[in-house]
């Protein structure tokens, strides 16, 4: 089986990534015959990039949202059983040597963290990758609030 063809709505990506919630990792690499990892210690942004051919992404490694079309950045997020994250999620990084000129709104951060799909996957102790289980997403979007609090992180 192939990538998926990008999603033509946010609704069709929504609906992509809530259809897959319950499945393993191991069951989306196989239907994609792709064999997963043992272990994540030399893999781990695999499962976003085993997301991002389930669910159509379009942007690879560019500085854009994986919806290009759509304005979505795609994020996993590792959770325990109980729902806790387990570790940080990473959005980028920032030459802190260079001096930056363009605004929190010009910034390529603010076009991912704009709109975000975030996908929990849980994480077991001891259970391998393909066993890993996909969670319901959440389409997020940052609140006035939130959006005030990045912009000051930027600006710092």
């Amino acid at each position: 089986m192939k990538k998926n063809a990008p999603p033509k709505s946010e609704t069709e990506l929504l609906e992509r990534a809530t259809a897959i919630a319950g499945h393993t990792l191991g069951e989306l690499a196989s239907n994609l015959d792709i064999i997963p990892p043992a272990n994540l210690k030399k893999h781990k942004g695999w499962a976003g990039q085993l997301l991002e051919l389930v669910l159509g992404a379009t942007a690879k490694s560019l500085p854009e949202p994986d919806f290009s079309e759509l304005g979505i950045e795609l994020k996993t997020i590792p959770i325990s059983s109980t729902g806790e994250p387990k570790e940080s999620t990473y959005v980028c990084t920032v030459p802190l040597n260079q001096p930056v000129s363009e605004s929190w709104e010009q910034s390529w951060i603010y076009n991912k963290l704009r709109r975000v799909l975030w996908i929990p996957i849980m994480i077991e102790k001891g259970h391998p990758p393909h066993a890993q289980q996909i969670g319901m997403p959440l389409l997020w979007s940052p609140n006035e609030h939130e959006n005030q609090q990045l912009k000051e992180d930027w600006e710092e």
